[in-house]
């Protein structure tokens, strides 16, 4: 297995599951950019329950960056009966465009500069000798 970093769209909603022994887990479907023509079809499964929080929220189109650890698949397609590669991720952790908008904060949260000493705000506008 290979650790690895995907980001790719979804090409299908992510679909939450119950394990035998009573787990959710969560199964996508990611189509991700190679940088030539074609692109590469990555099937995921994750069991950790912040990966199943997150993942479970976002739709058919979402971008989608998950880290895991990467291997081969191979399977046969049930309509042509011809044997498929591809690969797929077991993600530890995700991260969407959602979770980047949450830990930004807006602008004007920003704090104001402190006093030095109790007198006014420092200058930044000294000059510089070069």
């Amino acid at each position: 297995m290979i650790d690895s970093l995907v980001s790719g769209k979804l090409i299908r909603d992510p679909q939450v599951k119950i394990s035998s022994n009573g787990n959710q887990y969560v199964q996508f479907l990611m189509s991700v950019s190679t940088g030539e023509a074609d692109t590469q079809i990555v099937s995921g499964i994750g069991f950790d329950q912040s990966v199943v929080d997150k993942v479970s929220l976002l739709k058919k189109g979402d971008s989608l960056s998950v880290v895991g650890s990467l291997k081969q698949a191979e399977w046969t397609d049930r309509v042509s009966n011809e044997v498929k590669h591809g690969l797929s991720i077991t993600a530890n952790q995700s991260l969407s465009i959602y979770d980047i908008q949450k830990r930004r904060k807006p602008k004007s949260d920003s704090p104001e500069p402190k006093p030095v000493n109790g007198n006014e705000p420092p200058s930044f506008n000294d000059e510089l000798d070069f």
